[in-house]
């Protein structure tokens, strides 16, 4: 018979309720959620209503009463960032595997720290990169890795979004991150450190505020609604990352757009050149031969096999054909997120063998170093060398 895994939950907002839990509630044949908390009590309870339909939990008073309680396998941290130390060294203090969500905290010292109890209690730590479990990744990965097109040579990643409403993103940088940086750019550069296929040696970035007032609130659009943000997180961010192996990786993302969300990638390699679109709004032809249902992603490789004359007066920049796609996927089964069903899974795999997960915590130190460089680059205006 399968090991039930007996999971506590620390952190019941919405990313918690519209990701997490539909997952587990739908691997009850892996997970059973035995325990939740959140500070805030209407998130507690709201979470607490939607699990009562599979099975009975308890809300329990304080973090330390999950941490502690020998009912439970794993917990799963969903906290903000600022609490994410504290709360996975006691966890890992009281011998229990740790699923936490991205950023790990915002100082990568902090990160070695958890690697040192990681290791002094012999249980692992999970960071929820969900992008890293998705197909999407996969193709790429598969695509990039197989050397059949040439070394990479560049990537670039664009994104253009309205605000996220989680309005606790944007009011301590300093203990939960930047909302642009640590928040979002963390799954770029997690990707970009992969393919690069070498170390970091130097970055450069620029980014500030166009819509937040640091001093005053200010009423910007937050996908369907107006709402009011101050901070000092910036909304919008240019970066340039640079490997050792010459390779080099440029991001911008900007959260001043009221308009559909637009994910794009454009990865060079020396005879292919790929463009792909994560979760993208964009409708398909109508002589595709899929009938674009949801937010798909696709993967379009544009192969230089020298077969055909390329016509210098023309500029070369018609609509993709079908040959060119080579992935395709609606995420009809995924809630919220591409990967987030296939991250608890490897997560029971971590909790059950005690083995290291893909996502671990050393590849969110690498992570967050890159992310460092980036945050200083744009406060100190120069360049930042990557020991």
């Amino acid at each position: 018979m399968k090991k039930i895994v007996k999971l506590g939950i620390i952190g019941c907002g919405s990313v918690a309720r519209l990701m997490h839990i539909p997952v587990l509630l739908n691997l009850a044949n892996r997970f059973k959620i035995d325990a939740i908390y959140d500070i805030d009590k209407t998130s507690l309870n709201h979470t607490a209503e939607l699990i009562s339909n599979k099975y009975s939990t308890y809300k329990a008073v304080s973090p330390e009463q999950i941490f502690r309680s020998k009912n439970i396998d794993a917990v799963a941290i969903l906290s903000p960032t600022s609490t994410h130390l504290k709360y996975t060294l006691n966890t890992l203090k009281n011998r229990k595997h740790v699923f936490l969500e991205k950023p790990v905290t915002v100082l990568p010292q902090n990160i070695e720290k958890i690697i040192a109890a990681e290791k002094k209690f012999n249980k692992h730590v999970q960071v929820g990169m969900v992008l890293r479990y998705s197909s999407f990744f996969k193709k790429l990965n598969e695509i990039i890795n197989s050397k059949k097109y040439g070394r990479l040579l560049w990537m670039n990643w664009l994104e253009t979004r309205p605000f996220d409403p989680m309005l606790w993103r944007y009011t301590n940088s300093a203990a939960d991150g930047d909302a642009i940086i640590h928040d979002k750019a963390v799954h770029q550069i997690n990707l970009f450190n992969h393919f690069a296929g070498a170390k970091p040696v130097e970055a450069a970035a620029f980014g500030g505020q166009y819509l937040i007032n640091s001093k005053t609130f200010k009423s910007v659009r937050a996908f369907t609604s107006m709402v009011k943000l101050k901070g000092n997180s910036n909304d919008n961010l240019m970066a340039i990352i640079k490997y050792k192996n010459g390779v080099k990786a440029s991001i911008t993302i900007s959260y001043v757009s009221p308009h559909s969300r637009e994910s794009r990638w454009i990865i060079q390699l020396e005879k292919a050149k790929i463009a792909a679109h994560f979760e993208t709004f964009v409708k398909s032809s109508g002589v595709s031969k899929n009938k674009w249902k949801g937010h798909p992603s696709s993967i379009y490789l544009f192969k230089d096999n020298k077969n055909y004359k390329v016509p210098w007066k023309y500029p070369m920049s018609y609509p993709p054909s079908e040959k060119n796609l080579v992935f395709y996927d609606e995420y009809k089964n995924e809630p919220l997120h591409p990967g987030s069903a296939d991250q608890w899974k490897e997560f029971y795999k971590t909790v059950t063998n005690n083995i290291k997960p893909e996502s671990s915590l050393l590849i969110a130190l690498n992570d967050m170093i890159v992310l460092k460089a980036i945050d200083e680059s744009i406060k100190k205006g120069k360049i930042i060398k990557i020991l």
